[in-house]
């Protein structure tokens, strides 16, 4: 596991955050993260698990095998416009981010759509292909 520790020291180096911003928002204790790092050592499953859950810009199969990108490209938005809104927001420029943070979700959503719909074209096709060749094995 000391592997995917050394992955998320990778993120936080190429995100500019720093190992213990991780530690803090993951609920760790200070040098949980850190130490690992230092050490090439391991650290318990259910911090690996917590950082998923508050990076989820981070692929997850790059974290656990080093395939892959390390930036999920379909949930590639900051963490800040995942989280929950702050109460403080309630200003006008609260009221404005907030805005920002919908709008930028709605067009998430809109390019997983499109992604979905261009998979399931290609399924379709694959499927159309693969009843083609069955049938020309019949015959011969």
């Amino acid at each position: 596991m000391s592997e995917i520790v050394k992955r998320i020291g990778d993120f936080a180096h190429e995100e500019r955050i720093s190992i213990r911003q991780i530690e803090i928002a993951i609920g760790s204790g200070n040098g949980t993260l850190s130490k690992a790092i230092g050490s090439n050592k391991d650290v318990q499953t259910k911090w690996i698990s917590l950082f998923i859950k508050k990076f989820p810009e981070v692929n997850p199969i790059w974290l656990l095998t080093g395939k892959g990108e390390m930036l999920n490209p379909n949930l590639s938005l900051a963490r800040d416009m995942v989280e929950e809104p702050k109460e403080e927001l309630v200003t006008k420029e609260g009221m404005r981010q907030k805005q920002e943070v919908i709008e930028a979700l709605k067009r998430l959503v809109d390019s997983m759509e499109g992604q979905l719909k261009d998979k399931e074209r290609l399924i379709h096709m694959k499927d159309q292909l693969i009843r083609e060749l069955e049938g020309k094995d019949i015959k011969t």
